[in-house]
């Protein structure tokens, strides 16, 4: 299961890539909701369960400081973390 804010389907440089520790549909809610209420329009996000990974991209982000700190707030733990320049960098949004 995975969830998106994307106004862009593809992710773009800057972002913030994340690798979180999820079991259920309830823990990747739980970053859902937190990331709807802080990353607006034009920025995105990206959420996998099954990858466990967490993606935040946008011209306009919050700091990385910032919506690392809300993650860290849903009580999930969060394994790497790690702004990423080059878009070439960037994983693919697959489930």
């Amino acid at each position: 299961m995975s969830s998106s804010a994307a106004p862009s389907a593809s992710p773009d440089a800057p972002a913030y890539h994340y690798t979180v520790k999820m079991t259920c549909t309830g823990c990747s809610g739980a970053i859902t909701r937190v990331l709807t209420k802080n990353v607006e329009a034009p920025n995105a996000f990206h959420v996998s369960l099954p990858k466990q990974q967490v993606l935040v991209w946008g011209p306009s982000l919050p700091p990385f400081e910032t919506v690392t700190e809300k993650i860290a707030k849903t009580g999930k733990e969060i394994l790497s973390k790690e702004e990423v320049r080059e878009a070439a960098k960037l994983p693919a949004l697959d489930a």
